[in-house]
Formats: structure tokens, C-alpha cells, sequence
């Protein structure tokens, strides 16, 4: 992918990279040049990150729509009912679940790829059967997603990609 690096020299002690619409911004000490091996290897990394997250949100789920018609597949798959879909910006988490059959989903799930997505929902919808997160839980999760562990693992992945 063809991304703009605008490099900027700043009173600072380390480097960093933002990434923006426009590009990125690699903000250098003062002291260091931008053809330094270390800021040259700061760039790459940085570059290799913004691509596979790029990538990942070229696969996700792209509206509400989508998210709701997951929630209905997967309620239908674990033998639970939702009674109300909520889509709204979420701080802390990707969803949450009432034992009412209420599922709040966090607006930024659009943007993980699929196979994230079916996680978190799962994961939300098989509270409705087991609250918490013993062995009930992780043998429902083992029978209605067998691959889970690793789909856990890819979350907290892409998390790391995002710098959350």
C-alpha cells in the first residue's frame, strides 16, 4: 500500500509514529536522522502494522445490518434469545449482555474482521446460558466454536495492531 511518512523533529526523548488519514507522522528527537537504522526500522514496523490493520478492516463487517444478522445466526446456533440489539460507541469493551437477552455491541466491531466479530458474539451470547467463566462456559464455547482460543488470541492481536 502507498502510504505518505511526513517525519517530524520534535523535543522529545523517543520515537513515535501517528497514524492519520493523511498518512503517517514519525516524530523523531531532535538528535536522530530519519536515516538513522533505528528510525528506518521504526518506519518499517510501523508501516507493516498500518497494512495489516488496513487489511483486517478491508474484511470486516461493514453496518449494523451485518452486525445484527450475526447476532440473529449465532442466537438461533446457541439455543438463546435476544430480545434487544444495541449498537453504540463502547470504551472499555466490545459487547456486553443483560440476562434479559438485552446485547450491546461496541459501533467499532464493524471495523474487525469476521471471524473477531462471530467471536465477541459468541462469547457475549453464550453468558445467556452460563454467566461466568468456568468450565460451563468454555465447554459451550468449545461446542458452538471450537477454534475460540484462537480466535481470543487473534482479538488481543489486533488490539496490539491498533496500539489498544
Amino acid at each position: 500500500m502507498n502510504t505518505e511518512i511526513r517525519v517530524k523533529r520534535e523535543d522529545r526523548k523517543s520515537l513515535a509514529m501517528v497514524a492519520g488519514p493523511d498518512g503517517l507522522v514519525v516524530r523523531l528527537p531532535c538528535a536522530m536522522s530519519p536515516d538513522d537504522p533505528q528510525v528506518q526500522a521504526f518506519m518499517e514496523t510501523g508501516l507493516a502494522k498500518l497494512d495489516a490493520a488496513r487489511w483486517y478492516e478491508a474484511q470486516a463487517p461493514t453496518t449494523d445490518h451485518d452486525l445484527r444478522a450475526l447476532v440473529h445466526t449465532w442466537a438461533e446456533r446457541i439455543g438463546v434469545e435476544v430480545t434487544r440489539i444495541y449498537i453504540r460507541p463502547m470504551r472499555r469493551k466490545w459487547a456486553s449482555c443483560s440476562s434479559r437477552g438485552t446485547l450491546t455491541l461496541a459501533a467499532d466491531l464493524v471495523a474487525l474482521p469476521p471471524e473477531l466479530v462471530e467471536y465477541v458474539i459468541c462469547h457475549d451470547l453464550v453468558h445467556l446460558r452460563v454467566p461466568d467463566h468456568g468450565k460451563g462456559f468454555k465447554a459451550m464455547m468449545n461446542a458452538h466454536m471450537p477454534d475460540w482460543k484462537g480466535r481470543e488470541r487473534g482479538l488481543a492481536a489486533y488490539l496490539g495492531l491498533l496500539g489498544g
